[in-house]
C-alpha cells in the first residue's frame, strides 16, 4: 500500500485527567492550541470531547464548547477542511442533540458522527487487583436503535464513523449496508484494548484478520478503516494497519488507562504521538494526508 496517503486521527483527551498526564487539554483554548500543534506534526483528522476548562468534566450534550473550540482553532490557523467529530454520552437520539445542533451550523463544518455499534462488555480489568471496574456495565445498541442513528446521520448529512469492537460487528455493518441504512464509502474504526478484554487481542495479526474480513463481508465496497487501541499496543498495531492500507488513530486520550492511575510514568503530548505515526508512515512509504486530502478520502464532501 506504499504511496497511499495515510490519515492520522488524534483522540485528544477522552476520559483521561490532567492528574494522569498534564498535557491533556480541557477547555476550548487548550483543545485549540493542542490541535494546532498536532496539525504541524501531521494531523489529518480530529476527535475531542467537550470538557470543562477547569475540572475536565464531560459536557455531554452541550454544543457550545465544541463551537468555541472549533472557532478558536480557526483563529490559530487550523484549516477549516480538518475533519472532526464530537463524542456522545449514550446510544439514543437524545444523546445526539448536540450533534444535530453542530451539524446545523455552517461555520463549524461538522461532517461526521461516531456510532459504536453492537453489544459488548466494555469493561476495564485491573491486572493488579484482578477486578473488573464495573462488572455490571454493558454497552448495547440494538439494530433498531442503530437504524435510528443512521437515519439521523442521513437527515443531518453526516457520514457515520462506525466503531467495531468485535468481529461479529463487522457482519452487522455488512447487513446495514445491504439494507440501505448506510452508504459507501463505509468508514470503520477497529477498536482494541490493553485494558479491557473485549474483541480481538491487540496483536498485529489481528489487524490483518479484520482487513481480510472486510472483503469477505463487503466485497467490492469502498471502505476506509482505522485501528485504535486503548493503551500502548497501538504502536504494535499501527505498522500492520499502515502496511495493509488502513489508517491510524493515536492520541493521549486513549494511551492511558482511565480506571486506575497510569503506572508507566509516560507523559507524551498529542503532537508527539501524531509525529510518531507520521514518521512511521513515511518510513513505510506512505505520506500523511492533509486535512483536505483526508476529507476527500473519507468522502465527506459527497454527502
Amino acid at each position: 500500500m506504499a504511496g497511499r496517503k495515510l490519515i492520522i486521527e488524534a483522540a485528544l483527551h477522552e476520559f483521561v485527567p490532567k492528574s494522569t498526564n498534564p498535557h491533556i487539554p480541557y477547555g476550548a483554548n487548550e483543545v485549540a492550541a493542542d490541535t494546532a500543534s498536532c496539525i504541524a506534526a501531521g494531523l489529518s483528522f480530529l476527535h475531542f470531547h467537550a470538557r470543562h476548562g477547569v475540572t475536565g468534566a464531560q459536557l455531554w450534550t452541550d454544543p457550545e464548547p465544541y463551537r468555541e473550540a472549533i472557532l478558536a482553532m480557526r483563529r490559530r490557523g487550523v484549516p477549516a477542511e480538518l475533519p472532526w467529530y464530537p463524542t456522545y454520552g449514550g446510544l439514543d437520539l437524545a444523546s445526539f442533540s448536540h450533534i444535530a445542533a453542530l451539524a446545523a451550523d455552517p461555520a463549524i463544518r461538522l461532517a461526521m458522527a461516531a456510532i459504536d455499534i453492537g453489544t459488548d462488555n466494555l469493561n476495564d480489568f485491573d491486572p493488579e487487583t484482578r477486578k473488573f471496574i464495573d462488572p455490571d456495565s454493558v454497552k448495547t445498541l440494538s439494530h433498531a436503535a442503530a437504524k435510528d442513528l443512521f437515519d439521523l446521520c442521513r437527515e443531518l448529512k453526516l457520514r457515520p464513523y462506525i466503531g467495531v469492537f468485535e468481529p461479529g460487528h463487522l457482519r452487522h455493518v455488512g447487513t446495514y449496508l445491504d439494507k440501505g441504512w448506510i452508504e459507501p464509502p463505509v468508514i470503520l474504526r477497529f477498536l482494541f484494548s490493553d485494558f479491557a478484554p473485549f474483541g480481538l487481542p491487540p496483536h498485529p495479526e489481528c489487524v490483518g484478520m479484520y482487513a481480510e474480513m472486510i472483503e469477505m463481508v463487503m466485497p467490492d465496497v469502498p471502505v476506509e478503516w482505522f485501528v485504535a487501541c486503548a493503551g500502548p499496543s497501538i504502536w504494535d498495531l499501527a505498522p500492520a494497519a499502515i502496511a495493509a492500507g488502513g489508517h491510524v488513530r493515536a492520541g493521549i486520550g486513549q494511551y492511558h488507562p482511565t480506571s486506575w492511575p497510569d503506572r508507566s510514568g509516560e507523559n507524551p503530548t498529542n503532537a508527539e504521538q501524531v509525529a510518531r505515526v507520521a514518521r512511521l508512515a513515511q518510513s513505510m512509504g506512505r505520506e500523511p494526508a492533509s486535512p483536505a486530502e483526508a476529507r476527500a478520502i473519507l468522502g465527506l464532501d459527497l454527502i
